[in-house]
């Protein structure tokens, strides 16, 4: 059995963050109508739909109505894609 590496998990789960705000931003633009037509801009945005996944999709009743609730949510999805990818790549060192 493979053993975690820490590092990996925690520069993927970076790597997810810094890739999450700048679409969460697109995705608001898109919201108010404001982000035009780029379509690097536009293919930004519909990527917070991918990157919001798990927790705001499975439990979006949770999530929704508190602010703070909003972000940890943001937060554990970064880490479960980093997650993801930890796994993903100590399987393919195999």
């Amino acid at each position: 059995m493979k053993h975690f590496s820490k590092g990996t998990f925690l520069y993927s789960s970076v790597a997810f963050v810094l890739l999450l705000i700048p679409s969460f931003l697109a995705a608001w633009g898109e919201d108010e109508g404001t982000l035009g037509k780029n379509v690097f801009l536009v293919v930004l945005s519909k990527l917070f739909y991918v990157l919001r996944f798990p927790t705001h999709t499975l439990f979006w009743n949770f999530f929704s109505y508190n602010g703070a609730r909003f972000l940890v949510g943001l937060t554990i999805n970064c880490f479960f894609f980093g997650l993801i990818v930890e796994r993903t790549l100590c399987f393919k060192k195999k």
